[in-house]
Parts: C-alpha cells; structure tokens; sequence
C-alpha cells in the first residue's frame, strides 16, 4: 500500500509518500517498474515507510504512478508494488481531463474485485454435499443389514 500527499503536484516539487507492510528498504520509482529512482526508504519497526520525494524537473503534465516496492540485486520487484497516482499540472493548471481531486481508494492485496462465490457454484457445492451425505447413509445401512443377517444366520443355526 503507498500514499501520496498531495496528489496534485508540479513539475519539480516535493511530494510526501507513506506505506506500510514493507520488511526491508523500500525503492521508489516514477512512472514504472524501471523509472527513475526516487528515494530509498527505510522501515520503521511497524513496517512503515513513509518520506519525501522530488518529482522529476522535466515531467510534462499529466497522470503518473509512483512505485514502492522491495528489489532484489538486478533491480528487479521481489514482491508485488505499492503504487500511488499523483497528478502533475502545467503552469495553467491540471491537465484537461484529469480530475483535480483524486480519490483513490486503497484496496488490500489478495482481495478480489468481485465476487467469486455464485448461485451456480452454491448449488454445485450443495449437491455434493448431499451425495456425500447419501454415500455415508448407504454404508450404514449397508453394514447394519450385514450384522443382521449374520446375527439371524446364527439363530436358526
């Protein structure tokens, strides 16, 4: 998870990040996985990291992510990225079409965006219930006629 504050800036300026759920020096980057390197930032004991960065001098205006993520020797991501949009604005202004506030909502790693238990798959796994619950009726009744007939065999013995 990373943060930008604020999210609208210029070409140049300084921009706070924040995060959390990051182990070791998190490298933050602009625009891509392989943009420009931004800072290296040091978690805390609660995994947070959190400092300023300069957005780069010749940025055109526009729409960009920042990247936070933990990298191994090559430079490569080792774990899936923290990322955070920031608006950078001309002189006039935020480009047209980019909404000046924007509100992104963080959403958890590992949470799907929709659903992934339907009616279908509801029903499928009922029926199977009930067919195990049949199977283990049937094994039952099964056995106890076995017992009888052996107990009843030796009766009339």
């Amino acid at each position: 998870m990373l943060a930008v504050q604020p999210q609208q800036a210029k070409a140049g300026d300084e921009v706070t990040v924040s995060g959390f759920s990051y182990t070791k020096t998190a490298v933050v980057r602009f625009g891509s996985l392989d943009g420009p390197e931004l800072a290296r930032l040091e978690p805390t004991s609660n995994n947070d990291i959190g400092g300023t960065v300069r957005i780069p001098p010749e940025t055109p205006p526009g729409r960009y992510i920042l990247f936070a993520m933990h990298q191994n020797e090559q430079g490569k991501p080792t774990r899936f990225p923290g990322r955070a949009a920031v608006v950078i604005s001309g002189p006039g202004g935020p480009p047209l079409g980019v909404e000046t506030d924007l509100n992104i909502e963080p959403r958890p790693q590992g949470v799907l965006e929709g659903e992934s238990v339907s009616t279908g798959n509801l029903f499928l796994a009922a029926i199977a219930t009930v067919g195990v619950a049949s199977l283990l009726v049937g094994i039952v009744v099964v056995i106890a006629a076995a017992r009888r007939r052996r107990v009843s065999d030796g009766i009339s013995a």
